[in-house]
């Protein structure tokens, strides 16, 4: 069969591909990439936790229009924790961990429930609003930006920015110039905000960009540009994915009522239900890594120095893993799911995601508990890494929010 990450059809629909994948090369060799997918659940899992085979960084595919094979574009530093391995991976993370635990985004449940019917009470009125730009965006990029250590008053300058760097344009495979320029404001403004904090005095805050500069790491301090390295993916990971992931909940929400009134009447339910709505609306397709020693998989050799495609959103459709994988079903109980990756990367910043979803769908559902999507206005995002929807439209009754 023929699959290329990067053909039109992975941008609009690619669970069909994904499923013939599954079924009829599950590890799957794309000579022009010169790269494996693993398409199947036990495959991605197991990629995942394997740091003895597989390693980072893996391909970048940023020229992904040269007939060229992919580089590996030799040392990154300790630019992003996306792209180091243990034993400094395992360092970071420690630091790190320190803001992202349940207990620490915890405290941010008062100010985000305040946020969240603040965002609501101003639409409600209207009987319509976007659950993307008029609440998920809003919430997320206010998190990310705390969680950082960066101005919430340049939270939608930087929404905007991370929206353009996922963005692409129709006949270019992979990222376009304005996503790459995007790319380069952001690194500017994070390597400018490591700056001013340094000045301002690390030890007056408590915040990732304090911890990092802070911390005693063996290879020694980051370096202005590592900094903006790590903050770029914790501001991208804070403030992209969570907010399509919301929006595809309300959607299957809508289309599904009986579970949408269950959870209206119980948000006890919420939690274990955004698990299935984050394994059913799952917005990474892909992330790649390294063949770092020859290994076998699925009756293939991957040979050292390849890359892989870890196909996420594949493994979350995987019938071997869920039963009816394709249906939504918010009383499935999965005894684990990929949707915030899995093993040494999995994602840091889950708690503050499954914090913020949790309260937006409380109260939403307790302001709204019917609503109906029309779905000729929703617009879905066509990206070969990152799926999901650039803009959700829900109608209802206007009315005022309740007070608390």
């Amino acid at each position: 069969m023929h699959y290329d990450p990067f053909d039109e059809v992975m941008r609009t629909d690619p669970l069909p591909i994904y499923a013939q994948l599954r079924r009829e090369s599950p590890v799957h060799y794309v000579e022009r990439l010169d790269s494996w997918a693993l398409s199947r659940f036990a495959d991605v899992w197991e990629a995942g936790q394997d740091n003895e085979h597989f390693d980072q960084p893996g391909p970048s595919f940023q020229d992904i229009d040269s007939d060229d094979p992919p580089v590996f574009e030799g040392d990154f530093g300790r630019g992003s924790i996306f792209m180091m391995n243990p034993p400094s991976h395992t360092q970071v993370r420690k630091a790190l961990a320190k803001v992202f635990t349940p207990g620490a985004v915890r405290k941010f449940e008062g100010d985000l429930r305040a946020q969240t019917r603040d965002c609501l009470a101003r639409v409600l009125p209207t009987g319509r609003m976007d659950v993307i730009s008029d609440l998920g965006a809003q919430i997320s990029v206010q998190v990310a930006c705390k969680i950082i250590g960066l101005p919430t008053e340049d939270g939608r300058e930087l929404a905007g920015i991370v929206h353009r760097y996922f963005s692409r344009e129709p006949g270019v495979k992979g990222m376009s110039d304005d996503a790459m320029a995007a790319a380069l404001e952001m690194h500017e403004y994070l390597t400018a905000a490591t700056q001013e904090r340094r000045k301002a005095g690390i030890e007056k805050f408590d915040d990732a960009l304090s911890i990092l500069l802070s911390q005693k790491f063996e290879e020694g301090p980051f370096e202005d540009h590592e900094m903006a390295g790590q903050l770029m993916t914790l501001l991208v990971g804070g403030t992209e994915t969570l907010p399509k992931v919301f929006a595809g909940g309300v959607l299957q929400l809508a289309r599904h009522p009986d579970q949408r009134a269950a959870l209206a009447t119980d948000a006890k339910a919420i939690p274990s239900a955004f698990t299935e709505i984050a394994r059913y609306e799952m917005p990474t397709n892909f992330l790649t890594r390294k063949v770092r020693r020859e290994i076998e998989v699925g009756g293939q050799k991957l040979r050292e120095g390849q890359g892989v495609l870890l196909l996420y959103r594949s493994a979350n459709r995987d019938a071997s893993e869920f039963d009816e994988p394709d249906r939504f079903n918010i009383d499935r109980r999965p005894p684990r799911t990929l949707s915030f990756g899995h093993g040494t990367h999995v994602c840091v910043g889950q708690h503050a995601a499954k914090l913020e979803a949790r309260i937006m769908y409380e109260e939403l559902l307790a302001a709204v508990p019917e609503y109906e999507v029309p779905e000729a206005g929703v617009v879905p995002a066509a990206s070969e890494f990152v799926a999901g929807y650039l803009a959700m439209p829900i109608e209802f009754e206007p009315r005022e929010l309740k007070p608390v």
